[in-house]
């Protein structure tokens, strides 16, 4: 009998004991899907019909990996045990290109892994499943499982790359319905968890995000592409993460597809043009003594849309009074809509901009309000890797209280590289925050009501003061 054709854009398969692995299998999938990779869950992804035999339609018609979650009570799954594992593992033994891995909840007496357990609750014969990649059920080890599921698929797709000239292809969608069907033929397929706030995003999806985009460089590298290219659409605050975490510098030309099948492609590192693309229309270096303690603060919105609003703008620097040292609001020089094919352009030089405007204030850290088509601020986030960013969600809706209906919601903060390791469990204030290494932080809550989480460390409560008129905290 041939071995199974493995192809490696299908969904991997989570397996796991309703009673008490449905919290880890809920983290784990939506870490797998922020890295990109498809995931099949029962929850989500089981039609209607006899439970057993959709289980092994859905192994049977393709699936590229598993990842089997080992609880307690796993045991007592008859669906585990008797169905999903002995397929699953048929696979992996068949077929060399099918991932399998293990989340493992169990623990020896001595508060180890019990990496035996495996084998045991499922009635396997050692070691069988003692050889398979396990890792454990905090939150590090499922990061870690994500990791590796995604090199498995990355080491897959690398000839698909090559026969496709180099290019590496990733779908992007931050308010997609969670389903298996929800993917394309991408490579990548980054979906972040639904928010149950009207315009911002899930503040527990950024934190996904967070985790995972730090894979992205590596995972480019991996595929040996030389370009990538980026469909779909999303909150800007998130494309501009994903730009950030696809620095120039790291890969080359990159083309983006927004969801009317618009491109937007990169050209040139940040300049300022002869033929000027972005004007100036008001700005202000504020007679703000610069702190000793910290790097300086200043204040940049770029509104790329016609016609100009400036509410929100307005009511941020009405609350950072006192704070910054310099801002500037930033237009297109043209009128209407911006033109597609000088996208690259716009965004070269709106970089250029905000480079001149933190060199120019001692490397100020800088507040970034964008306005404008999701295909820009991926490009020009992308040329901001030397400088440290806090970026800022668009907010028209009616969720929180404030003085207008437009705000600007502080959401996350993107740099050039992660916080330390000596650093990564420190919580402190907003001001303290920004004297820090460069770094990369979800935000938007007041004291006690959300995560702080560091691009590539641990989570620790957030102490981040809030500003309701325009850093409203997000209500998901």
């Amino acid at each position: 009998m041939p071995d199974p054709v493995i192809n490696p854009h299908d969904p991997v398969f989570v397996s796991y004991r309703h009673s008490d692995g449905i919290v880890l299998a809920a983290e784990l999938t939506w870490l797998l899907r922020a890295a990109g990779i498809p995931v099949w869950r029962d929850v989500d992804d089981l039609p209607p019909g006899d439970t057993d035999a959709r289980l092994q339609q859905a192994i049977d018609e393709g699936i590229s990996g598993a990842i089997i979650i080992i609880t307690p009570q796993i045991a007592d799954s008859r669906v585990v045990r008797e169905i999903e594992a002995p397929r699953l593992l048929n696979l992996h033994r068949a077929a060399p290109a099918f991932a399998l891995g293990i989340v493992n909840a169990v623990h020896a007496d001595s508060g180890a892994v019990d990496y035996d357990a495996p084998d045991r609750v499922l009635g396997m014969e050692p070691p069988e499943l003692r050889s398979v990649d396990q890792k454990s059920a905090t939150r590090d080890g499922l990061v870690a499982m994500a990791r590796q599921m995604l090199w498995h698929r990355i080491a897959a797709i690398r000839p698909l790359v090559s026969a496709s000239g180099g290019e590496l292809r990733m779908s992007l969608q931050t308010r997609n319905t969670p389903q298996v069907y929800d993917r394309t033929d991408a490579d990548l397929d980054i979906r972040i968890r639904p928010s149950t706030h009207e315009k911002l995003p899930s503040a527990a999806g950024l934190q996904d995000l967070a985790q995972t985009a730090r894979f992205l460089p590596d995972a480019i590298t991996r595929a040996g592409a030389t370009a990538v290219r980026i469909e779909g659409g999303a909150h800007l605050s998130v494309a501009l993460a994903i730009g950030a975490a696809i620095p120039s510098t790291r890969v080359g030309p990159m083309t983006v597809v927004d969801g009317r099948g618009v491109s937007w492609a990169s050209t040139t590192e940040p300049q300022l043009f002869d033929r000027a693309r972005l004007r100036i229309v008001r700005q202000s270096s504020a007679s703000v003594t610069p702190p000793h303690d910290r790097r300086p603060e200043v204040a940049a919105y770029v509104d790329l849309q016609s016609p100009r609003s400036d509410a929100a703008f307005d009511q941020f620097l009405a609350t950072h009074t006192g704070t910054l040292v310099a801002w500037q609001h930033i237009t297109s020089s043209a009128d209407g809509l911006l033109e597609p094919s000088d996208g690259g352009n716009i965004a070269a030089e709106a970089a250029a901009r905000l480079r001149e405007l933190s060199m120019s204030n001692a490397n100020a850290l800088v507040h970034l309000i964008v306005r404008g088509p999701f295909g820009t601020a991926v490009l020009m986030a992308r040329l901001t890797n030397t400088l440290r960013i806090i970026a800022y969600e668009w907010d028209e809706s009616d969720s929180v209280e404030a003085t207008s209906s437009d705000r600007a919601t502080r959401r996350l903060q993107l740099c050039a590289r992660p916080l330390p390791p000596e650093q990564s469990n420190t919580c402190t204030s907003r001001r303290a925050d920004v004297a820090r290494p460069r770094s990369w932080r979800v935000l938007g809550r007041p004291p006690g009501r959300g995560p702080q989480l560091w691009l590539s460390h641990s989570i620790s409560p957030a102490h981040t003061r809030s500003s309701r008129s325009t850093c409203s905290p997000a209500s998901d």
